[in-house]
């Protein structure tokens, strides 16, 4: 017999906030970005949650393998949170796992690209890919290790990528690239989202509908900046490449964007519309400067952080919500997410030699 919201809520919310306060009172980046190198950062993680990012360093001695065990981290995450749910609510936070899984697809698709296609060895890397089960049969094995787009097809047989996949040759593949594939994938996993949530009971779904129209909207302002702006895309194949749905989507403005020619465009200009507060760099403006690659690199780096730091302020809004709903569950996995990518990338400052300020710097 189903338990009515309240109770399995208050499960829930018992034991995500006693997660997040321990995230909170934390120490454990201040630390990381303190430890003089990543010996001494490695043994930051001994006495804390990450302690299985120690344990395999100290077997293997490679950060690789210690990102692979942040992975597996994050999956591990997903299925507990939805162990204390049931039903579609359940359900749903199991098909997030999706994500995790669309870029798994695409990374070893990329292997095998690199591999078949432009016929670099690819042993030593595929060592590193996730190849358990995360949501659907998919043979990993069979697909990294692939010698034809038909065998890869076959990896994937049945699985709801399969018809995406099937859309493309290896002829179209050595010839476009595979940015389109990976595009229809990321779409074809926010249609699933958008079903799934319809699957949610009232509550719930107003919840989730409204985090994921705001991070849809927040995806579109970053691939008009980024692909409209900096890659300067013509404008056919940037419309293409935005979700659509959500206030951006549908905009006149998002339209009038799209149809300027792309030396032209303002993103500042649009983000502000949407998401206000981004302030307009004179060196943006002069399109004409003798610095512009530079130039353009650092805005870009800006425009993005700044849309980064609007999710940041959405999930941390939804810690104040509605308890008995699946907003601080949510809350939880991109907390936990910020948390483990900032772990990620101060390792990876530390392997490089990167001293602690600029690591800051890159973090946020």
């Amino acid at each position: 017999m189903s338990k009515d919201p309240v109770s399995v809520y208050g499960f829930i919310n018992a034991k995500l906030r006693a997660k997040i306060g321990l995230m909170r009172q934390s120490r454990i980046i201040e630390d990381l970005l303190k430890a003089s190198s990543l010996v001494e950062a490695v043994a930051v993680l001994r006495d804390s949650p990450y302690h299985a990012l120690a344990e395999v360093y100290d077997q293997t001695g490679d950060l690789q393998q210690m990102e692979f065990v942040l992975l597996e981290m994050e999956v591990a995450m997903y299925r507990e949170v939805a162990s204390y749910l049931e039903g579609k609510s359940a359900t749903f936070v199991r098909h997030l796992l999706g994500k995790i899984e669309v870029d798994n697809l695409k990374n070893s698709i990329r292997l095998w690209y690199s591999s078949i296609v432009r016929g670099r060895p690819i042993r030593f890397r595929s060592g590193y890919l996730y190849k358990s089960p995360i949501l659907n049969a998919i043979d990993w094995t069979a697909l990294v290790n692939a010698t034809s787009w038909d065998a890869v097809l076959k990896s994937v047989h049945q699985s709801p990528y399969e018809p995406v996949l099937a859309q493309y040759s290896e002829q179209d593949l050595e010839k476009d690239g595979l940015f389109s594939l990976e595009s229809k994938l990321d779409l074809l996993w926010y249609e699933h989202l958008r079903t799934a949530l319809e699957t949610l009971g009232r509550q719930d779904r107003e919840v989730a509908s409204t985090i994921f129209s705001v991070e849809v909207d927040l995806k579109n302002l970053l691939t008009l900046a980024r692909y409209g702006w900096y890659h300067q895309m013509e404008g056919d194949a940037l419309r293409s490449l935005v979700l659509p749905w959500g206030k951006v989507a549908t905009s006149k403005e998002t339209e009038r964007y799209i149809q300027t020619a792309a030396s032209d465009r303002d993103p500042v200009a649009l983000i502000n519309r949407f998401a206000g507060g981004l302030e307009q760099d004179q060196q943006l403006v002069q399109r004409g400067s003798i610095h512009i690659e530079e130039t353009s690199v650092l805005e870009n780096l800006k425009i993005e952080d700044y849309l980064e730091k609007k999710r940041h302020a959405l999930y941390h809004k939804m810690l104040s919500s509605d308890p008995f709903t699946i907003a601080l569950a949510l809350s939880y996995f991109f907390l936990n997410k910020e948390e483990s990518s900032m772990i990620k990338a101060i390792l990876n400052g530390k392997y490089y030699g990167y001293d602690e300020a600029y690591i800051r710097g890159v973090i946020g």
